[in-house]
């Protein structure tokens, strides 16, 4: 399958696939494919309102507030754009796939807590040793 976007590390690691299925009004179906768990305490939001079906695998998802909830097939849930969270782990540690229904983009995206920051420091750091001269 040829995936149509990925989403990752600041390093270029990539966390998750995504396959669009269809659109219309506003309106996406995704397909999900995680490969990863997301980097600690990088939260982020979504742009808009989705619901999300499990279809195989499952994962550990972390809000913000620190509460986590096992996500398994044939699961769904809503998840609504200022939910602040992540994936802390994959429940088979190799993948996880889930469908999507995201509504029209009425938000922007926004990545939270100090995982981000500290992602940010080691690119740039990661940088000035692969320049001539360190900067």
């Amino acid at each position: 399958m040829n995936w149509d976007q990925w989403i990752g590390t600041v390093a270029g690691e990539p966390i998750m696939w995504i396959k669009h299925l269809a659109s219309f009004r506003g309106w996406r179906l995704e397909l999900h494919k995680f490969v990863r768990a997301d980097v600690p305490r990088c939260y982020h939001t979504h742009p808009a309102i989705a619901v999300r079906l499990i279809l195989w695998g499952g994962y550990l998802e972390e809000v913000e507030a620190s509460r986590f909830h096992w996500w398994f097939p044939p699961q769904f849930g809503l998840v609504r754009p200022e939910l602040s969270h992540r994936i802390d782990m994959l429940a088979n540690g190799r993948v996880s796939y889930s469908l999507w229904l995201r509504g029209p983009r009425t938000h922007e995206v926004s990545l939270r807590g100090p995982g981000w920051r500290n992602q940010l420091r080691a690119a740039k750091a990661d940088l000035q040793e692969e320049t001539p001269g360190g900067r």
